[in-house]
């Protein structure tokens, strides 16, 4: 069975830099699950979101993982 992908992806728009802050926080820290890290880490972005409605996406994630982007 053969597959056949698109040459080109178009990502939508805030996904990378949702995926970059992600892999910047488990290079970081370095989590036995990585799974389970991510979920605590997306669980705690959004927790983080409503409290900071009005930020972009960008300066979101830059501010999380400065400040609270250390899910246990």
């Amino acid at each position: 069975m053969s597959y056949s992908y698109p040459a080109k992806v178009n990502v939508p728009p805030g996904l990378r830099t949702l995926l970059e802050g992600l892999s910047r926080a488990v290079v970081k820290r370095r989590p036995d699950y990585i799974s389970q890290f991510a979920q605590l880490y997306f669980a705690e972005l959004l927790r983080f979101r409503t409290e900071n409605p009005t930020l972009a996406i960008k300066a979101l994630v830059r501010e999380f993982n400065t400040t609270k982007g250390r899910p246990n």
